[in-house]
């Protein structure tokens, strides 16, 4: 019985955690900054993108495809820092839209991060 409801709050912990926000963008002027939750990997392979628009004039400002950053010690395809990337100084207001694979060392599973915020 014991196992059963160990079981159970594992299961439910790590379905709690799929589709977490695991990745924060932090706006910093002329960069966004990835922020990456302690003990999960952005997949080095995934099929990411985010695309950062203006909200004034809906103009596309930087599309992402693809992560640089530092390879996770604990499996090789995986990031567990990613590098910054540059935007315009002057850019205003911006939206990101999109999505990051990533992956928990820990608790074994993978999920994807859907982004939909203002910066």
């Amino acid at each position: 019985m014991k196992k059963f409801a160990a079981l159970t709050l594992a299961v439910f912990f790590a379905l709690d955690a799929f589709g977490a926000q695991v990745v924060r963008l932090v706006r910093e002027p002329g960069t966004i900054v990835f922020s990456l939750q302690k003990g999960f990997g952005v997949q080095r392979d995934g099929k990411h993108e985010i695309v950062f628009t203006s909200v004034s004039s809906g103009k596309i400002i930087k599309r992402i495809n693809a992560f640089k950053g530092h390879i996770a010690s604990e499996d090789k395809k995986y990031f567990n820092r990613l590098d910054a990337i540059e935007i315009p100084q002057n850019a205003g207001k911006l939206k990101a839209t999109g999505r990051i694979f990533y992956c928990s060392f820990e608790q074994k599973y993978c999920s994807v991060q859907k982004i939909n915020e203002e910066l």
